[in-house]
């Protein structure tokens, strides 16, 4: 049976979210700093989008790297800056609460295309950003179970924000490729902390659960995610990337038991139930703007 583009999109963008959902998980069963799991996450996942992207170049991945441009460049800077803030959010305060803080991303990408682009925001948009950011203050107040952890949260925004300029290039530069900034982005971040960190003296099983999650499961879930969205709305692509803040707080929970406490989740559901909400009032917004065929 042949799958419409719609139906291969949503396929496509579903096994890269369920590829991304461990994340978490692996991270809290790694027990090295936060500097030293930036510096393998960002090489091992380098060089495994560098075989990807050499496989679809081919003798032309020269190019692809050189053809990135200005754009490119905003792209590694961004991955350096969520990357790190991503892994000390994670290590520093409950996974539930980076996701959830974290699913707000589309959010950030609408504010910085106001005040940048001067681009027009929907009312719908704006009372989810109010919404949400109720849902947020609610998640920071819960109880901790770790200390520092209001910095964890405060990383997971940053996180947030550093993936909204992301897409917001990926938007602007749609003729660009940026998978080969991502590629950049991790060895350029490899080399930044290498004088600051020890990379031999990582454990064995460290180096397992990182070569699972920075070579095998980021580049796929990067790869299809990017990938997806060529054929669905960006509204679908809204809804599918929630699911990552469901599957990765249930990930640790079912294998190590943390339980991030009832207002996290109070306020997580706020976050999510609004951001579905909003995204499928956009899609349906997107579809009865199409002219009849």
């Amino acid at each position: 049976m042949k799958l419409s583009n719609h139906s291969k999109g949503l396929l496509i963008t579903g096994i890269g979210v369920l590829a991304i959902s461990p994340d978490g998980l692996l991270l809290r069963l790694i027990s090295a700093d936060v500097l030293l799991i930036t510096f393998w996450r960002g090489l091992l996942y380098s060089a495994g989008m560098v075989i990807l992207l050499t496989l679809y170049y081919r003798t032309r991945i020269l190019d692809a790297f050189l053809g990135m441009g200005s754009p490119g460049l905003l792209m590694v800077v961004t991955y350096f800056t969520g990357s790190l803030a991503f892994v000390y959010s994670i290590t520093h305060t409950a996974v539930a609460n980076t996701l959830f803080i974290i699913s707000t991303t589309p959010l950030f990408a609408a504010l910085i295309a106001w005040l940048v682009f001067r681009e027009r925001v929907p009312r719908r948009t704006w009372i989810a950003i109010a919404v949400s950011g109720v849902g947020i203050v609610v998640i920071c107040s819960g109880k901790s179970i770790m200390p520092g952890a209001w910095l964890g949260n405060l990383a997971g925004l940053l996180t947030a924000l550093s993936l909204a300029v992301g897409f917001t290039v990926v938007s602007k530069a749609r003729e660009r490729d940026m998978l080969p900034a991502l590629a950049l982005g991790g060895f350029l971040t490899a080399l930044v902390l290498e004088p600051f960190v020890e990379p031999y003296q990582t454990t064995d099983q460290d180096l397992y659960y990182l070569f699972i999650m920075g070579f095998v499961l980021t580049p796929v879930a990067a790869s299809l995610m990017y990938i997806g969205p060529r054929y669905i709305s960006a509204a679908e692509v809204g809804l599918m990337m929630l699911l990552e803040s469901v599957l990765g707080p249930l990930w640790v929970w079912y294998f190590i038991g943390e339980n991030p406490g009832s207002l996290v989740l109070i306020g997580g559901t706020v976050v999510l139930v609004t951001l579905s909400v909003h995204a499928v009032v956009g899609l349906r917004e997107s579809t009865n703007a199409k002219p009849p065929s």
